[in-house]
């Protein structure tokens, strides 16, 4: 391979002599090998020239992995280049040995990490070690056959999308193969399955006999949601699936297949995003702000920003949905970057649920009634719909009682470790959330009084409440940890958390959205836009015309957006409001965890124009959290100089590390 050959994105280097440490033969073309190795260390994160063994010669190739030894041990990397000159005079240290036989890392997939680590300010290695599964050696060793499978365009699922506006439309630009890349941001329309949606989007491209689809999701329920609605594909052998839960054998055989042409259509959670399918054609990502999207470890990218990535990079289509409308995918559509896509006013008409909000005469009617957790109206409408067939019920919270507080003086009940007091269940003793210890003695540190009092009731105590006011009446309920899928059409009264609704075949005869004041109190930045994804989530489950009652005032403009059934309009208007404040994502934000004099000495090192709010201590940490606030336009050079800052600060060994988080949700 010649010098032009390599992966891209590669710095240049100048010609110099070459020496090697040792005796070793090398090889006679391109004998010095460029690493990437597999380090956390800030510092580290560059290409390091190693000598290529002439008996690795033809082993070593571009994408492969390799052991080679940095700093006096054996360290995992792999090979992105192979060149004819080192770019420094010193000596160079043989690669000791290729592990295994694929070449695990794809030329797009290093240009798709050395992209998310620039913007998040990362390392290539982290992002690497998320995009590409730990080696299992029994996986390679199973033969794969390129997938023959074409599939077939389902004319019923394509009609559900004259739902929507432009919804014909878009799947004719998605199946024409010389259209221009299509980026469209769909919001769910009402009594309607969004897998349904997917399963229409995904054959009219792969009906076309061109590239592959990668669908990425949630979690593992999605998942199965999305391979039922292709039976088809998976019996043929042409979908691979890429969870967590699938154990290191299993996932590593999936990627192989991946890798070696085996699947057209990928499904998958969070790092599905990385999938190196051969030529990519559309990607697709439900559920835009579900929190399960957002990678937990360094360098804390999105799932939905690495997809963006990847289509601009690739130039592939792009589809991102959800049960509402995301404030970062509105300001897609306002700037023109993505097309939205909405319901019509005419499929909302007639398949909309009948929305019923507390207005204010319910309160002059009966103050404390609709006061209550569940005013007179919410029973009412559950009395009303349990006669025809099932209600759900949506509560925000698992558990029992999971927030206690005085009686007396309404302080929040800890442990004496600082945790927060629970009771897991009826006639239990309460315990700490965090260290699990009984606290049978309780008393409040500013009152002295014994009493506690539940400030918020999770979704068991609920079923317990509403099994008592409906006896007779099957009560189910589905939360993590025990989840129901699906059930039939009879009346009973299903309680679910978020995300954990069960499907019901013929749609729910009624939904209760309760606790609307605890969700919308929430001090969190994102509110607003998750509680509108779980209230329309939960609607779209009802049937056609269905009653939805939510527990809030009608004049709230998230509940004025529920009763027209337009999310895009409650998007619009949290967009404005966050730019009026000079809030994400209409600028760019960096948290930096670590001490407070550190996070004040990186934002002194940045040149870059900024605002530093805080550093102020985390609750029950030892350590402060400062954000670096600057214009949108200036993300980019905010990225560049964090990453240039904590690659200085690490290879300095006194000095404390100060973590970077761009973008986060958890504001």
């Amino acid at each position: 391979m010649t010098e032009a050959e390599q992966l891209p994105l590669l710095p240049e280097r100048a010609a110099r002599p070459r020496r090697v440490r040792g005796p070793v033969p090398l090889a006679e073309t391109d004998p010095v090998a460029q690493v990437v190795i597999d380090s956390p260390l800030p510092h580290l994160d560059r290409v390091f020239d190693y000598a290529v063994p002439a008996a690795l010669d033809e082993r070593a190739r571009v994408g492969c992995r390799v052991r080679v030894r940095f700093a006096g041990k054996l360290t995992d990397g792999y090979l992105i280049g192979r060149t004819a000159e080192a770019d420094h005079g010193g000596e160079l240290r043989p690669l000791e040995r290729v592990v295994g036989t694929d070449l695990v890392l794809e030329p797009g997939i290093l240009v798709l990490a050395r992209e998310v680590a620039q913007r998040y300010a990362g390392t290539v290695s982290d992002v690497l070690r998320a995009a590409i599964p730990p080696r299992h050696a029994r996986a390679e060793a199973v033969e794969v056959e390129p997938s023959t499978w074409t599939a077939e365009a389902d004319s019923i699922d394509a009609e559900r999308w004259s739902a929507y506006d432009s919804g014909p439309a878009l799947l004719q630009r998605l199946a024409d193969p010389g259209a221009a890349p299509t980026r469209a941001v769909w919001s769910l329309a009402p009594a309607t399955r969004w897998v349904d949606d997917v399963a229409a989007a995904v054959r009219a491209v792969l009906a076309q006999d061109r590239g592959s689809v990668v669908v990425v999701v949630p979690d593992a329920r999605d998942v199965a949601a999305v391979l039922d609605r292709f039976e088809d594909a998976v019996q043929a052998g042409a979908v691979a699936t890429l969870t967590a839960d699938l154990g290191p054998e299993r996932r590593y055989r999936e990627f192989l297949r991946i890798l070696r042409g085996g699947a057209r259509l990928v499904v998958g959670t969070r790092a599905a995003v990385f999938a190196p399918v051969v030529d990519p054609r559309l990607l697709v990502l439900w559920d835009d702000g579900d929190d399960a999207l957002c990678e937990p470890h360094a360098p804390y990218w999105d799932a939905r920003d690495v997809l963006a990535l990847r289509a601009h990079l690739t130039g592939c289509d792009l589809l991102v949905g959800s049960p509402a409308r995301s404030v970062v995918t509105e300001q897609w559509c306002r700037t023109g970057w993505a097309r939205s896509v909405q319901a019509t006013r005419t499929s909302v008409g007639e398949r909309g649920p009948r929305v019923r909000a507390l207005a204010r005469e319910d309160a002059a009617r009966d103050p404390a009634a609709a006061a209550a957790r569940i005013p007179h109206p919410a029973w009412q409408a559950a009395r009303s719909a349990l006669e025809r067939g099932p209600v759900l019920v949506q509560v925000p919270r698992r558990g029992y009682l999971p927030m206690l507080a005085c009686q007396r003086c309404r302080e929040p009940a800890r442990c004496t470790c600082g945790g927060p007091l629970r009771i897991a269940g009826a006639g239990k003793v309460p315990s700490c959330e965090w260290c699990g210890t009984l606290v049978g003695d309780w008393r409040c540190r500013e009152c002295g009084d014994r009493r506690l009092r539940a400030v918020s009731v999770g979704v068991e105590r609920t079923a317990e409440e509403i099994g008592r006011a409906f006896p007779g009446v099957p009560v189910v309920s589905s939360h993590a940890g025990r989840m129901v899928g699906e059930v039939d059409d009879r009346p009973q009264v299903v309680v679910a958390t978020p995300g954990a609704e069960p499907r019901c075949a013929g749609g729910y005869r009624g939904v209760l959205l309760l606790d609307a004041r605890a969700q919308l109190q929430r001090p969190s930045l994102e509110t607003t836009e998750d509680t509108a994804r779980r209230w329309f989530a939960a609607a779209a489950l009802a049937e056609p015309g269905g009653q939805v009652v939510v527990t809030a005032d009608n004049a709230l403009p998230i509940v004025q957006a529920l009763l027209r059934w337009d999310a895009p309009w409650l998007a619009d208007r949290e967009l404005a409001e966050r730019s009026s404040a000079g809030l994400p994502p209409a600028t760019r934000m960096a948290a930096l965890l670590g001490a407070a004099a550190d996070i004040e000495d990186v934002a002194r090192a940045l040149t870059v124009p900024h605002r530093l709010l805080g550093p102020v201590p985390r609750e029950g940490e030892d350590r402060h959290r400062g954000l670096v606030v600057v214009a949108r336009e200036d993300g980019a050079t905010l990225a560049t100089q964090l990453r240039a800052i904590t690659a200085t600060r690490s290879a300095q060994s006194k000095t404390a590390p100060v973590h970077v988080r761009l973008d986060p949700r958890d504001l």
